[in-house]
């Protein structure tokens, strides 16, 4: 299970390709900040399939601001198996 964006700042419906692959990378804005987030996959420009260790509200749709965040159990593998090029499909 993933959690995505919310309704104001939705995850791109689209299919996409993993364009890099980020360690670690600092997510913040107005009212969040969440430094050295594992598992960084980019599919869009500003978007991406990531760790997220700050929640547990995976399998519910609005959560994030745009990226698809996935329990770090869960991340690690998908991060390790995602070559760049792996084709992304985001659905409704």
């Amino acid at each position: 299970p993933i959690s995505s964006g919310i309704v104001r700042l939705p995850t791109p419906v689209g299919i996409y390709s993993v364009q890099a692959k980020i360690p670690t990378k600092l997510y913040q804005g107005r009212g969040y900040y969440y430094p050295n987030t594992k598992w960084n996959l980019q599919f869009r420009t500003g978007y991406y399939i990531h760790g997220a260790y700050w929640h547990n509200d995976f399998g519910i749709r609005a959560r994030s601001h745009g990226c698809v965040n996935v329990s770090y159990r869960d991340m690690e593998q998908l991060y390790a198996f995602a070559a760049v090029g792996t084709k992304v499909t985001i659905h409704q």
